[in-house]
């Protein structure tokens, strides 16, 4: 790394910013900004980075494996020479002023050192600690240690009589110089092993003795006479020997899993006494001698008992405190020293000061023992880091509601009740069952599941009025995915209204449906556990009023989300205006600004949200934080070094190393993936091979490359999940290890394999093993390819002058990026040209005509209004684009990224008299004659107004259009405010009034609006004309039929997108049947399109207010910026050559490429342009003299693999690993 030694620039500003929350949220917000030229210092609290994604098990509504694709993002931030991550820390203060910050961050003792640790894992494998201990009092420095003596005790033993046992039996001998002769030994032994008569030195009887020890416990610790020989990491460690025994006996005889008698193997004792330095154990003709009183509870003998013989709470007369995993949910145990989950980043283990014996009381020290590089440090105290930034970006995450505040749902209680978090760890192939859905209380595997909504979400009983958002969807997620994992469950869900707002959430749910998810509108009152069965019998009302009642085997609560009071605390720190919730105050049009000039906020504790608006707002707050300091970008970065690229010289033997992921129950489940590797290990040319338990972890990805150096590989092959996903960081991690990163290849294992027969493991793993031997025989054929370098054009084409297109144009201008607004009518605005006021109540003319006079006056911006864009080619970071002006002309523009922001407008279907009567409206309509005719919309004493009219249906638009619920909520209000007598009915399907819009839909019932909810099948019956309305709904509440009459009936037709038909056609990306554009990726890169440098903001996108429209325009800048920021990049190295020797000049290549790249030269072949070329491989297969090849896909490579494809049969020619 090279070190930039300028820190400041001379306008003052820190080039650097401070990101303060390690969740996907703060993880976007660094990578955004150090790949946009600027330092990021990312603070997390917790050990390592990942937050609630971590998490989870899958993501909707394409049901990802969540640790699958935020993994990479994981190893790309922990390996980024520009992010400084300071995990197990907390900021402390927060002085200066926007540009100019000093922070000082307190870094808590890890007692590991970052820099040694190699992540193996070890350490935690041999501590024998599970509980937090009763330590007990320590003497004062220079005091000697008392010996305990117990006064309680308490004989442990079994069904039947010890059964001693000589299994991987310790050799005990007396070291004459050292005995004392006192007969201690000869005392202790229960087997008649020791000789002693009296003044004489004992010895031992090899014969007799079985190794159980009680001779070197019974030895005074002052002569230490009794040694131990042929034991097996005695070298190490006392207590890593134990363990080591342990563990051989248990493989010896195999996993005991119930309780058994005793066979007196000694560990236990010599665990209590020799390393806890507690004595509380002794071995006795009955069993084990437990001195209640003096027990720790550090549950270590339990630990190491290889036949579960002991069990904690027996031992001792004060209450085992568990050391519960806070990762899984305090559903299994940890260690005093612990990783914080396998793939975590760093993966570097804390040890807990609460529960560590060598911390409290001096003795132990297994875990330093068995650390072979020294990592483990008892002398680490905490530190104080003082930084230099220029700007804050506080994304800190949420915590989940505790549902025992809610007594009636007997959480804590009935062990089958579990909340929703804990439910995805068990669902989770690393959590505490291994993806098996399995009852905490019992083990059993449920049949009937149920879950229970908003259980701390719309409720002003615990201080949780708001929506939480998620709720309805990850409900949804899980019972869909528990019945993938097991397809006999049967789960119920319970909802008040089906908050699926988002895009594509309403097809997810009913595909749930068609899953056979079953829904239930009701809320449940109360839950009574059968405690003979552990069944749980759920009580409600039901759609017709009667009373239900119905047993399950497992309740799932959907707890909210809600901001910790760690985090409320240190935004006061940071001095952030927060609402009664904890949640950020934001000005709607300013969403990423906190109250405090220069600080930031996105996700989740800018008030709740999803994971694709976390990533975007993410991104937005990078791009706000990072405005500022525009002219101190690149001040402060490290250059990365990579290694020389080896060179193959003619002759060196191809050495393939093939890595085939487990990936918990996502892979393994169905694949047997031991055996795939031990074939990979058969094949041709192959020389190492291995099985990673998650092989794009942080430790995985660095051992690969330590392995490439170790066994000299110069090829690589990796069987796992995900090739667009994780493709990318295995490449780098060849660059990183010296090797071309071309020489690798990917078989998808888990979508091909695992996912697509999970009832056929057998054949999902004879395919697993043709993927990958097709995937090898591909890198034996591959070549070194080179990628070509080119400069960036800082200029961005915006497509679309509506808020999104503005907002983006102003932010990309801040940045020092060019900008060309390109709008096809007269005046810029768009959408909201038509609207009156936000849903805080804010006015939008103000706000827009300042962000029109913000472009117009800006030099940077060029606006073309009345202006098409016709055409565009080149790639990223070099684009040219044709735009038809007003006057006919053509106009080309050169450019380095492109966003569309052509927005989307009202819906106006003709029913129900819209667009003939005068007393039938739109809501947009509604809210204009509120703003601008008062007097007449306060005369109106009935209104009607019906949601989802001609939304959420075939006939129409099939999709939530998300904002009709809150703008009907707004409107209701509005009208009250100005004539509160006046009678307001609202009928709907669902109120998705998600977020803290919750809190303006219960303001409206409180108000007085009536809402009356209507099924679809039994849709309200609407008569209009001149003679006035009639509406006839039957409400479900009161079991009747409802007749109306009222003076105006307002409808919520939706938005649509407008017509990107031939924009999409040109620019070659996607769109969805509903005509909204389809992001990259659903959650991770919900404002990128599948287009490199192509990018996407506001209702484009799909649905959205004018908010979440102007962040996602900020996100899009964001995003841009870590293109348009670098002055050079490199291109693919995947494009068509022509041998122009062969080439007969047939045109076929010219015509077949659907993106206009070939052309004829003058020397009259054809040519390709390599930095154009998109490596789709159609010129290649069209070209009928085999003239024209592509890196990666040459006719050797494909022929390797179709020969691969068709070798059922092992082949070994070359010797395997």
């Amino acid at each position: 790394m090279k070190e930039n030694p300028q820190v400041e620039m001379s306008n003052g500003t820190t080039g650097a910013v401070m990101v303060v929350g390690g969740g996907i949220s703060g993880m976007q917000s660094a990578l955004d900004l150090a790949n946009s030229g600027f330092k990021v210092y990312l603070v997390e609290s917790s050990p390592a980075i990942g937050g609630k994604m971590a998490q989870l098990d899958k993501t909707f509504p394409t049901n990802d494996c969540s640790m699958c694709i935020v993994s990479p993002k994981l190893v790309e931030v922990g390996r980024h020479r520009n992010i400084e991550l300071l995990t197990h820390s907390e900021v402390a203060s927060l002085e200066g002023e926007a540009g100019n910050f000093s922070a000082r961050i307190t870094q808590q003792a890890r007692y590991v050192d970052v820099d040694k640790c190699t992540g193996c894992g070890l350490c935690e494998l041999v501590c024998p600690v599970t509980q937090i201990s009763w330590f007990p009092e320590q003497p004062e420095e220079g005091d000697k240690k008392k010996k305990l003596k117990a006064k309680n005790k308490r004989i442990i033993s079994g069904p039947g009589a010890p059964q001693p046992t000589s299994l991987v039996k310790w050799k005990f001998s007396v070291d004459e110089e050292k005995c004392s002769k006192c007969g201690g030994c000869h005392r202790a032994c229960l087997h008649g092993a020791v000789s002693w008569q009296k003044k004489e030195i004992a010895s031992i009887d090899q014969e007799k003795c079985t190794g159980c020890g009680a001779c070197f416990v019974a030895c005074p610790e002052k002569f230490q006479a009794i040694t131990i020989s042929e034991a097996a990491e005695l070298d190490k460690n006392l207590g890593t020997a134990i363990r080591a025994r342990s563990d051989e006996i248990k493989k010896v005889q195999g996993e005991v899993q119930s309780p058994s008698d005793c066979i007196r193997c000694g560990l236990c004792v010599m665990m209590c006494t020799k390393v806890m330095g507690i004595g509380a154990l002794k071995m006795v003709e009955d069993g084990i001698e437990a001195g209640l009183d003096i027990c720790q509870v550090c549950g270590a003998c339990a630990s190491v008992c290889p036949v579960n013989f002991l069990a904690v709470e027996e031992l001792t007369d004060k209450t085992p405190r568990p050391l519960l995993d806070e990762f899984n949910e305090g559903l299994n145990l940890r260690k005093p020293i612990n990783i914080f989950y396998p793939q975590a980043v760093p993966r570097v283990p804390v040890i807990d000061e609460a529960s560590c014996v060598k911390l409290n009381t001096g003795e132990c020290g297994t875990c330093q023992a068995v650390c072979g590089v020294g990592a483990i440090d008892y002398t680490h105290t905490v530190k104080e880091k003082q930084i230099e930034i220029g700007s804050v970006i506080f994304s800190p995450g949420i915590e989940v509601f505790d549902p025992s505040i809610r007594g009636e749902f007997g959480y804590g209680i009935h062990k089958n009740v579990v909340t929703s978090i804990e439910f995805e760890r068990l669902l989770s192939a690393s959590g505490p069952t291994s993806g098996t859905v399995s009852r905490p209380g019992d083990g059993k595997h449920p049949r009937k599941i149920a879950w229970i909504q908003c259980v701390g979400s719309r409720d002003n009983s615990c201080g949780r009025d708001y929506c939480s958002s998620v709720c309805c969807m990850y409900a949804t997620k899980e019972a869909y995915i528990a019945r993938e994992h097991d397809s006999s469950i049967e789960p119920t869900i319970f909802y008040i209204d089906m908050r699926s707002f988002g895009k594509n959430f309403d097809s997810y749910i009913t595909r749930a449906e068609d899953n056979k998810v079953r829904y239930v509108r009701a809320m449940i009152s109360r839950i009574y556990e059968d405690p003979q069965t552990g069944d749980l019998e759920l009580r409600y009302i039901d759609d017709n009023g009667e009373r239900q009642s119905e047993v399950f085997e497992m309740v799932v609560l959907s707890v909210g989300i809600q901001v910790p009071e760690q985090t409320k605390k240190l935004a006061g720190t940071l001095d952030i205006e927060m609402d009664d919730f904890g949640f950020a105050v934001t000005d709607g049009f300013r969403p990423m600004a906190a109250s405090r000039p220069g600080v930031y906020v996105s996700g989740a504790f800018n008030g709740p949200k999803d994971i694709p608006e976390t990533v975007s707002e993410a991104s937005g707050a990078a791009q706000a934080a990072s405005v500022g300091l525009a002219n101190a970008r690149n001040t402060l970065l490290s250059e990365e070094v990579l290694p020389k690229e080896r060179v193959e010289e003619p002759g060196d033997p191809l050495r393939i190393g093939v890595f085939v992921c487990h990936c918990g129950s996502n892979i393994a489940s169905v694949v047997d993936v031991a055996s795939v590797t031990e074939y990979a290990a058969t094949l041709p040319n192959v020389v190492f091979a291995d099985h990673p338990l998650y092989t794009c972890s942080q430790d995985s990805v660095e051992t690969i490359k330590d392995l490439i150096k170790e066994h000299d590989l110069n090829r690589v092959v990796v069987s796992a999940c995900s090739p667009s996903t994780h493709e990318p960081l295995f490449m780098s991690t060849l660059q990183q290890a010296g090797i071309n990163k071309y020489y690798f290849d990917m078989a998808n294992i888990r979508d091909q394999c695992s996912w697509v027969h999970p009832l056929e493991p057998e054949k999902a793993t004879e395919k697993a093993k043709r993927l990958m031997r097709m995937a090898v025989g591909n890198v034996s054929q591959a070549e070194p390819l080179s990628e070509l370098e080119f400069d960036v054009d800082s200029t961005m084409l915006i497509i679309g002058g509506g808020v999104a297109g503005m907002t983006a144009a102003v932010e990309a201008a801040g940045q020092g990026f060019g900008v060309y607004l390109v709008e096809q009518e007269t005046e810029l605005g768009g959408q909201v040209n038509r609207l009156k006021r936000s849903w805080d109540g804010q006015d939008f003319g103000p706000f827009l005509d300042d962000l029109k006079a913000r472009v117009e006056a800006d030099q940077q911006i060029r606006v073309l209004t009345s202006s098409v864009v016709v055409d565009q080619g080149g790639f990223v970071g070099s684009f040219e684009s044709e735009v038809m002006t007003p006057t006919g002309g053509s106009r080309k523009i050169k450019h380095g990224a492109t966003l569309i922001a052509t927005g989307a407008e009202e819906y106006r279907p003709d029913i129900y008299g819209l667009n003939d009567l005068e007393t039938v409206l739109s809501q947009t309509d509604f809210e204009s004659l509120i703003v601008d005719d008062p007097e007449r919309a306060s005369s109106c004493q009935s209104v009607v107004m019906v949601q989802c009219a001609g939304s959420r249906c075939e006939e129409h638009l099939s999709y939530c259009s998300r904002i009709c619920c809150n703008q009907a909520v707004k409107n209701s209000l509005r009208l009250k405010e100005l004539n509160p007598e006046a009678r307001i009915d609202v009928l709907y399907r669902d109120m998705r009034c998600y977020g803290l819009t919750e809190l303006d839909y219960r303001r409206a019932r409180q108000a007085g609006v009536n809402f009356i909810r209507f099924d679809p099948d039994k849709a309200p019956s609407i008569e209009t004309g001149e003679d006035g309305i009639a509406v006839t709904v039957a409400d479900p509440s009161i079991q009747m039929e409802v007749r109306l009459n009222p003076d105006l009936l307002v409808l919520s037709t939706g938005i649509v997108p407008r017509d990107t038909e031939e924009l999409a056609t040109m620019l070659r990306v996607p769109r969805n049947d509903n005509g909204f554009f389809i992001e990259a990726h659903a959650k991770l890169r919900p404002v990128d399109l599948a287009s490199e440098g192509i990018f996407m903001a506001g209702t484009a996108h799909g649905p959205k207010n004018v908010s979440e429209t102007i962040a996602q325009a900020q996100a899009a800048v964001g995003r841009a910026a870590t293109i348009l920021a670098n002055e050079k990049l490199k291109l693919s190295g995947v494009f068509s050559t022509v041998i122009p020797e062969n080439c007969a000049v047939c045109l076929t290549c010219v015509r077949a490429c659907p993106y206009g790249i070939p052309v004829i030269n003058e020397e009259h072949t054809a040519y390709i342009n390599p930095a154009l070329c998109q490596g789709c491989g159609i010129c290649v297969a069209e070209c009928p003299a085999k003239t024209i090849t592509l890196g990666r896909f040459q006719d050797e490579n494909i022929n390797a693999k179709l020969k691969s494809y068709g070798e059922m049969e092992t082949v070994a020619e070359t010797g395997g690993a």
